[in-house]
């Protein structure tokens, strides 16, 4: 960081102010994408992989022919992808045009997973697979290299802006180049519907509907300045929202026209009478006019459904049972995707970020009350937004093939780090802001913590069952925040004190197998498969488990039975945690390793630890605490915030190593990572609470 722009001479609520104004004015608001999906071709699986068989998609095609599969992938800047391909025959890899990867015999053989880095310019890459028919195999699946990891491939300029892979009918021969303008010569699989055809056939879109069955058609269009038209269908139509039976008269202006037809007779829509030449250009209402689809289309229904809300957020009850909206063609439906990292998301490092933005509006109502507001309807907008779109996810991830493109984390829920950090926060921020619906989500993250996730006998939880299969048999210092601040939240929530005894027990299970006793730390892991815990005390993991520790001694009974014991691991962990602050106020990414680079998430959480700590009481002699809070918000001020309100030194997200180098040199800080910004947030304000 430029240290001309250090915030060392500021107060915590400057430096507070600061980093939130920064995230507000990028983060305050964003809209979901919405894109035709074809569920039928190569597409994302629950794995989160494309899956090409190519025996299936070209059941008539002969041995020793090729097939090419491609797709698109959007880069914000150039960078490496990194891309995991499991063979069933040889598979060739272009990205530009350039062949920068293939499958070898022992992967074709044992179908077993390769990992390639990619080269990716910014903007558009052009990524094509060549496929070899064999008698070993035809195709391949690809894709994200572990489980929900959810970045995804759109269609190449051949097909309206929707995510997946096309694939060539079979070739004789290979082209002497894969760049597009080589390809587009090829014929294309699946194909698209008769976009010019002025008749919309229903029993297309619902094959097994019954011909007097309804359906409700959606589309826009506008009219010029000064004309006018009268339109008519086979249809009854809706203008504007107001019944107009089978005609209307339009005038200029843009308007939304809703149809209920039944879909044995399908959808023809024609002018009569026109002002000027007045035409018409139908655009969908919610794609718009750059796409080549027209109509959103609900149904089916059983009768006319009276009183249908045109709402594109939430699943619709059809006779079928749920569904979404459809589009021209069969199997094609309207997909919503969450493009926006920031908002409206829900994992763990935002639930973090989110917690930090609560407690600054908070302290922040009597200093800066404009900001506190602002604060507040941020935070409603963003979770409101996550409790809107759970329904549709779940729809989503039933009907459209597993990996959803919004809540992919509770959609594929199988770890504390899906639900534990954002189920706390949403608890922690229904106490004091108005959100509705939120009960389903805290149910779904109670009944997986307290009844789903994988315990040892001991009831401590541990990993295991993940799609990302490195985690597979492990215990994670992480694992604490993951779910002991969920349960001190739900304890109260639910009003059984059940989930405290749970969170108590945890500490109690993570320090048998992870707490450096000759150190007064803990390893970041435990490793049941090799029977070894790490050795490694990653400082985040060990801001994770006291601060966690510091959450549960606020809430439990001073009757509780294990609350002594518990207080007397925070006051052990704490000394050992001070006694390895530098000069600066700082501590360090390996917490024993002064070489290791000044890690600022870590610093942050003893400094909140410290804090509440002094203020609770917890403490013998709380005076070399209060110093080191003091001392390591003033190394935060110095060396990670600055006047642009941007944070830095936050580790990203971590594996495991059994090597203090993998942390020191591989896990390297980033800039703004929210892994950090949250708990900063949280410490300027525990140290607020200090004076």
């Amino acid at each position: 960081m430029d240290s001309a722009k250090s915030m060392a001479n500021a107060s915590e609520f400057q430096s507070a102010k600061a980093i939130v104004e920064r995230y507000l004015s990028l983060h305050a608001e964003g809209s979901y994408t919405y894109r035709p999906f074809m569920k039928k071709g190569i597409c994302r699986g629950s794995d989160y992989r494309y899956h090409a068989d190519m025996h299936q998609l070209l059941p008539s095609a002969k041995l020793g022919t090729f097939s090419y599969l491609w797709g698109t992938y959007e880069a914000a800047d150039a960078m490496k992808l990194r891309f995991a391909l499991i063979p069933y025959g040889p598979v060739k890899i272009y990205v530009n045009g350039v062949l920068e990867a293939g499958s070898d015999i022992f992967s074709e053989r044992y179908r077993s997973k390769q990992i390639f880095d990619l080269p990716m310019q910014k903007g558009t890459n052009d990524l094509v697979l060549v496929c070899e028919n064999t008698s070993g195999g035809f195709g391949c699946e690809f894709g994200t290299w572990v489980g929900k990891l959810d970045y995804y491939f759109l269609m190449p300029s051949l097909y309206p802006a929707m995510e997946g892979v096309c694939y060539s009918e079979p070739q004789q021969t290979l082209l002497e180049t894969v760049h597009p303008e080589a390809l587009k010569n090829l014929t294309w699989l699946p194909g698209l519907p008769d976009f010019s055809s002025g008749h919309l056939d229903l029993t297309e879109v619902f094959p097994h509907a019954a011909d007097d069955e309804w359906a409700v058609v959606v589309t826009s269009f506008s009219v010029a300045k000064d004309t006018w038209c009268n339109l008519s269908c086979n249809a009854e139509l809706a203008l504007d929202g107001q019944s107009m039976g089978g005609s209307v008269e339009v005038k200029s202006g843009t308007h939304t026209l809703t149809l209920f037809a039944k879909i044995g007779e399908g959808v023809d829509l024609h002018i009569t009478d026109a002002k000027k030449d007045c035409s018409i250009s139908l655009m969908h209402p919610v794609l718009g006019s750059e796409s080549a689809y027209h109509y959103a289309i609900a149904g089916p229904f059983a009768v006319r459904p009276e009183g249908f809300q045109v709402e594109f957020t939430k699943p619709f009850s059809t006779s079928n049972g749920l569904d979404f909206w459809r589009l021209e063609g069969s199997d094609t439906f309207l997909r919503m995707y969450n493009d926006n990292t920031l908002f409206g998301h829900w994992n763990y490092p935002l639930g973090v970020t989110l917690y930090g933005l609560v407690e600054t509006e908070r302290m922040l109502r009597d200093l800066d009350p404009e900001l506190s507001v602002q604060i507040h309807a941020y935070l409603k907008r963003h979770i409101q937004k996550s409790i809107d779109t759970y329904d549709y996810a779940m729809w989503d991830k039933d009907t459209l093939g597993g990996a959803t493109a919004v809540h992919h984390l509770m959609t594929s829920l199988d770890s504390l780090d899906d639900c534990g950090s954002f189920g706390s926060t949403l608890l922690e921020i229904a106490k004091d802001h108005e959100l509705s619906g939120y009960e389903k989500l805290v149910a779904v993250v109670g009944d997986y913590i307290g009844k789903t996730q994988p315990r040892l006998a001991d009831g401590t939880f541990f990993r295991t069952g993940l799609m990302h299969e490195f985690h597979e048999n492990t215990l994670w210092v992480d694992d604490l925040y993951m779910s002991v601040p969920f349960l001190c939240r739900y304890a109260h929530y639910s009003g059984s004190s059940e989930h405290l005894d749970d969170a108590a027990r945890q500490f109690f299970g993570f320090a048998k197998y992870l707490y450096m006793q000759d150190e007064n730390l803990m390893s970041h892991v435990y490793d049941f498969d090799r029977n070894i815990a790490t050795g490694i005390p990653w400082g985040r993991g060990n801001g994770w488990a006291l601060f966690s520790l510091s959450e549960l001694l606020m809430v439990l009974p001073q009757s509780h039975p294990k609350r002594q014991a518990l207080m007397d691991l925070f006051r052990n962990l704490s000394s050992g945690y001070l006694k390895l602050q530098d000069e600066m106020g700082m501590f360090h990414q390996v917490l024993n390793m002064k070489e290791s680079y000044q890690e600022s998430s870590c610093t942050a959480m003893f400094a909140c630890a410290f804090s509440r700590g002094i203020r609770n009481g917890w403490y013998h002699d709380p005076s070399p605490y209060r110093q080191g809070c003091i001392r390591a918000c003033e190394g935060l001020k110095k060396m990670a915030i600055d006047v642009d309100g941007h944070v830095w030194g936050v580790c990203r997200g971590s594996e495991f190593s059994c090597s203090k180098h993998y942390y020191a040199e591989q896990l390297l800080p980033r800039l703004d990572d929210t892994h950090g910004i949250g708990i900063i947030l949280l410490a300027l304000c525990e140290r607020m609470k200090l004076d």
